[in-house]
């Protein structure tokens, strides 16, 4: 669903993803001793499906929404809303923060009711950005969170560039904020081939806001959002 995705790296990533698929359970175990089995191996399992409950509705909200994909979007909403029934957000944001993201719901739903699938692609792009910055077990996952801001990047730069009179100015300090965060987590990361590439992707991204350029900019926003894909093999 991913626009002008790279197709060699989104193929690595479709495989990866196939490759890690979990394959069916013929254990005679009771459900509770896997799960217990499973967080003793991992400890931070729950936190990272913790996070992606409070994240993957805005995600695939911002691609329906460049999608101009309305079903998509509503069943992004339903999973917002029954993450709210839930109390997922409150579980997860740390503590105030779930004050400041109830407005931005109702503004989203509001864009949703409008159809307005530019104002939708930005809003859910920011919510999923707050959500980010405000999840409570941040400390556990420090370099899971920082490729969340670099996916953030692609689908926020995509957002973007999909409005009528295009901001360039908050284009680039987009990508100028997240280059932060990926300076970071680049120490943590083995494969000098994967971090090159993402330098050569912010300096484009900026190069390509400095002139205006919408085709190259789209470009490489989408290879942003396939190169995550493969980054996060790499933890």
């Amino acid at each position: 669903m991913k626009h002008l995705t790279i197709l060699m790296l989104g193929s690595v990533a479709v495989l990866f993803s196939q490759a890690c698929q979990p394959k069916e359970s013929k254990s005679t175990q009771p459900n509770s001793e896997i799960a217990k089995e499973i967080v003793k191996e991992d400890p931070n399992k729950v936190v990272f499906e913790n996070l992606d409950q409070i994240l993957s509705p805005f995600e695939d909200m911002t691609e329906f929404a460049l999608d101009k994909n309305d079903e998509g979007v509503i069943k992004s909403l339903e999973k917002v809303e029954a993450a709210t029934k839930d109390g997922l957000f409150e579980k997860n944001l740390t503590q105030g923060s779930v004050k400041s993201l109830i407005p931005q719901i109702e503004k989203l739903k509001e864009f949703i009711k409008q159809k307005n699938h530019e104002q939708i692609a930005l809003a859910s792009a920011d919510i999923f950005e707050f959500n980010t910055s405000n999840f409570i077990d941040t400390k556990k996952i420090e370099n899971q969170i920082r490729i969340e801001h670099l996916d953030y990047m692609g689908f926020k730069t995509l957002a973007l560039l999909n409005q009528r009179k295009i901001d360039w100015q908050k284009i680039q300090q987009t990508v100028s904020d997240v280059q932060k965060e990926w300076l970071v987590l680049s120490s943590n990361v083995k494969d000098n081939n994967l971090k090159d590439s993402f330098n050569y992707l912010f300096e484009g991204l900026l190069n390509s806001t400095t002139k205006k350029d919408i085709k190259t900019a789209q470009i490489l926003a989408s290879m942003d959002l396939s190169l995550v894909d493969v980054l996060e093999t790499n933890f």
